[in-house]
């Protein structure tokens, strides 16, 4: 690709003499695209989300396309996906030596850190078992400030670790706050050096356990009666209040810790010099479809908010672009946004033309979603590693026993109604599952079983892989007897 853009596609060139931008990349973990009062959630108590949406591009149709925590980070890291980078389940370990998004912010002249949750350090014997060690210098991906942890989620006493010392500290009560004035810290730092700068900070919640957020928070949710979305089943009704009282407790906290961040960002007179990117790692179920975190195909589990102002463009102030932009899409498109060269290991696709206003977000536009392999949650459910397409409209899926999913996100936005075997919609499906079938190939993706992937990559004795307790999943809305269908036929297996 080439290093620079001309001057009619530079998107700096559009407000006059603008220095290279700076980039501020926040992002929490399971924080789903519903769950934000200015998509219309009436639980959210978000004033600062609210704000910063108010003045941002809204990419509405944004998902992580393979939602879970580690699979996502990796491909932020590398724009690559999956069973590229070698990522696909949780805690597998990413090759230090890929081109990731801090060196090549590095080779463009950037300053870069990353603070908060880490995750592809892995656990090369499958027990969760470095989650709590101190990632080497050489495992930190080429970042030049380092302040953070593998894996925890204790959020009250949370340790972490800088740059090349062994030593563990501990943030100072619950963490994203301390991690918010650390990214702050590290701005105004960047100031007195002059230097333009990447700086990634990965929050740990609203990720489970959902009842540890500072008190003040819990106190706002307490005995609240919440607004369910119409997709959890009547079954499931007090079982997601309780839980989502947690999850908005979280989120109410973590608007405060992006208070610290933007209102830092201001005061150092950065505000008009950095793009700013808020977004999730995933998305949450939550009870919706009887189901519990992530893994899913349905909109819960994938969509993600995605948010980004640009003080350089016109068109920045609440505008809502439908781009279905993906974790491996978000390094080339930073990258072009700051007039940088993409390294040519990376497949996702730069939005920033879309995002920019120089070019339209095509209609046959699509995201690539899939899990390779059963773990944890699919198994727990009896499902079966699958594949699919979120166009702008519909979501496809199909997994390893054939055609399983087909949802019109438009006409049934609670995805209540699959339309897979229904005859008027049999060429709706032909059509999409041939679309598949060429993205899958265009990845190298035979779709094998998952056990093979897991064969392949020496996984296989992984933790994740395997589980005590099995159910059948079935459609809650498909048939009478809602969740209770839903739920039977567990059993131990080995």
């Amino acid at each position: 690709m080439s290093a620079a853009l001309d001057s009619a596609q530079d998107p700096r060139a559009l407000k006059g003499n603008m220095k290279r931008p700076n980039v501020l990349f926040v992002f929490a973990d399971e924080w789903r695209a519903q769950a934000t009062r200015y998509a219309g959630d009436p639980n959210c108590e978000t004033p600062t989300l609210d704000a910063l949406a108010a003045g941002s591009v809204n990419v509405t149709h944004a998902v992580s396309g393979c939602p879970v925590c580690c699979p996502y980070r990796a491909s932020l890291l590398t724009g690559q996906y999956p069973l590229t980078h070698g990522v696909f389940i949780n805690d597998v370990e990413l090759d230090p030596r890929c081109h990731s998004i801090a060196r090549a912010f590095g080779a463009g002249g950037y300053h870069t850190g990353y603070i908060g949750k880490w995750h592809v350090y892995g656990s090369p014997e499958g027990r969760c078992e470095r989650r709590q060690q101190f990632v080497p210098r050489s495992h930190q991906m080429g970042f030049d400030e380092w302040q953070g942890f593998e894996c925890t989620h204790n959020y009250q006493t949370s340790r972490y670790y800088c740059n090349d010392d062994p030593t563990p500290r501990l943030w100072d009560g619950y963490d994203a706050f301390p991690q918010s004035r650390a990214a702050v810290e590290y701005m105004a730092e960047r100031k007195r050096t002059g230097e333009p700068f990447l700086l990634m900070l990965s929050w740990g919640p609203p990720h489970f356990p959902l009842h540890t957020a500072p008190d003040p928070y819990r106190a706002r949710y307490a005995g609240r009666e919440l607004a369910l979305r119409d997709n959890v089943p009547a079954g499931r009704h007090d079982h997601a209040q309780e839980e989502l009282r947690g999850y908005y407790a979280h989120i109410a906290a973590l608007d405060d810790a992006l208070k610290i961040v933007l209102d830092g960002l201001r005061d150092l007179g950065l505000a008009d010099d950095t793009i700013v990117v808020f977004t999730s790692d995933h998305g949450d179920m939550r009870q919706s479809q009887g189901l519990e975190t992530k893994l899913f195909p349905w909109d819960e589990s994938i969509r993600v908010p995605f948010l980004l102002r640009h003080p350089g463009l016109p068109r920045s102030a609440g505008t809502r672009v439908p781009a279905p932009i993906d974790a491996p899409d978000i390094m080339p498109t930073l990258l072009r946004l700051c007039d940088l060269h993409v390294p040519d290991s990376v497949e996702g696709r730069d939005w920033s033309a879309e995002i920019t206003g120089r070019r339209p977000v095509d209609a046959d536009s699509d995201a690539l979603l899939g899990v390779a392999a059963e773990t944890t949650e699919l198994r727990f459910n009896g499902m079966h590693a699958w594949r699919g397409l979120r166009t702008l409209r519909y979501t496809y899926v199909r997994n390893t026993e054939g055609p399983w999913l087909l949802y019109d996100n438009e006409a049934d936005p609670y995805q209540k109604c699959n339309l897979i075997g229904d005859p008027e919609h049999r060429c709706l499906a032909e059509k999409l599952d041939r679309r598949l079938t060429v993205r899958l190939a265009e990845r190298g993706d035979e779709f094998l079983p998952g056990a093979a992937y897991l064969a392949r990559a020496g996984l296989s004795h992984y933790r994740e892989a395997h589980s005590s307790f099995q159910r059948t999943w079935r459609d809650p809305w498909a048939e009478s007897g809602g969740l209770g269908a839903a739920t039977e036929g567990r059993e131990t297996v080995r």
